[in-house]
């Protein structure tokens, strides 16, 4: 590592799902220092962050108190909470500590974020000299820095659309009740109620339409499903014939009357569904344009033991943003505001023997409804 590269004391929020692989992302970029690890569960207090990802004893104690980690003063919190959580965010940007942040995809398109989200977190950064980052990586890299970069490449786009298809199979119950999966209809389904989807992919939508100078006359939902020819089992539920088991949803981006930009996602709870959408799994952006393309992106847990292997994907991103976060100007920041994000753990140390998977996930939250 080049003696010239600053160290950032960085505290993480949360050892879950991303948390535990954002730990892990910590522990082996040369320019990061671990400081301190906010965690709720009383089995996690009070142990050696290292022992939560089956790495040696690094001695940083976990804690479950607030006050602690904002005592230690770090650069950057990694702040892994769930969804439209953004407690404490705040409190951290004001005390001058910057933040990279799944809170709220909003953050993505700071100019249409709700005013109750957008306002107190440009206070909070005003107030403490900070800046926070929405990372993740859909909403985040893949649904908006891929496309973007793609675009360096076009002539002409005549219709950019940037996806997500994956199995749904594997994931908690809740997470397939975001979508009604099991169920005759999509009334009363989180995304599917008007304003779900925009809620969430909108701000990555605008973001593109930013970068490439459009101007949207409008945004549209769309979505549809594909019922069950039959009755079959996922971890977290039986699946009745003739209720839902796929669903294919997304925004389309209209400009001077013509859609030429769309976010997509095709999700099934079994392979053989709905042919005739997208079937490859991953992430990608296609084009058509001057010339065509098609940039597709797998990821693969190299152990075959993550089923969810996005997580990795989502930690990274979040911890390779903190050095150009703690860079950046006091404020609300995206892409366009900072360098290009790039990792830095390159031939470092291997843990293939650790490839462990989240104890919230080991505690078997795919597990049916009442078991």
């Amino acid at each position: 590592m080049s003696p010239s590269l600053p160290i950032r004391r960085v505290a993480l929020w949360g050892t879950g799902d991303v948390g535990h692989y954002a730990l892990r992302g910590v522990l082996g970029r040369p320019d990061l220092e671990l400081v301190g690890v906010r965690v709720w569960h009383e089995e996690k207090a009070g142990r050696d962050a290292g022992e939560l990802v089956g790495w040696e004893p690094i001695g940083v104690t976990t804690t479950t108190s607030t006050e602690e980690i904002l005592a230690l003063e770090p650069d950057c919190l990694i702040h892994t909470a769930p969804s439209r959580v953004l407690e404490p965010v705040p409190e951290f940007l004001a005390a001058g500590v910057n933040v990279v942040t799944l809170g709220s995809a909003s953050l993505v398109h700071p100019p249409t974020a709700p005013t109750a989200v957008r306002e107190p977190l440009a206070a909070a950064c005003a107030a403490g000299g900070s800046s926070v980052f929405y990372g993740g990586i859909d909403p985040g890299f893949a649904a908006h820095t891929m496309p973007i970069v793609l675009s360096a490449v076009c002539e002409r786009i005549d219709l950019l659309v940037s996806y997500e298809v994956r199995d749904y199979d594997p994931l908690p119950l809740h997470q397939l009740e975001w979508f009604n999966f099991g169920r005759e209809t999509t009334d009363g389904a989180r995304f599917f109620t008007p304003g779900g989807i925009e809620g969430v992919w909108g701000a990555p939508l605008r973001l593109i339409a930013d970068a490439l100078g459009a101007v949207l006359d409008r945004v549209e939902e769309f979505h549809e499903v594909e019922l069950a020819p039959d009755a079959f089992e996922v971890p977290a539920m039986t699946v009745p014939a003739g209720t839902i088991a796929a669903v294919r949803f997304g925004l389309r981006g209209v400009v001077d009357g013509v859609e030429r930009l769309r976010i997509e996602h095709v999700n099934r709870l079994r392979r053989d569904l709905a042919p005739q959408w997208q079937r490859r799994q991953g992430y990608g952006v296609i084009v058509k344009g001057a010339p065509d393309y098609h940039l597709h992106l797998d990821l693969e847990d190299p152990t075959g033991r993550q089923q969810r292997p996005a997580l990795f994907g989502t930690a990274m991103y979040m911890v390779n943003a903190v050095p150009a976060v703690c860079d950046a100007e006091p404020g609300i920041v995206t892409v366009l505001d900072l360098p290009m994000i790039t990792g830095r753990n390159v031939g470092g140390a291997v843990q293939e023997g650790n490839w462990t998977i989240s104890e919230r996930i080991q505690r078997g939250e795919t597990r049916k409804a009442g078991g």
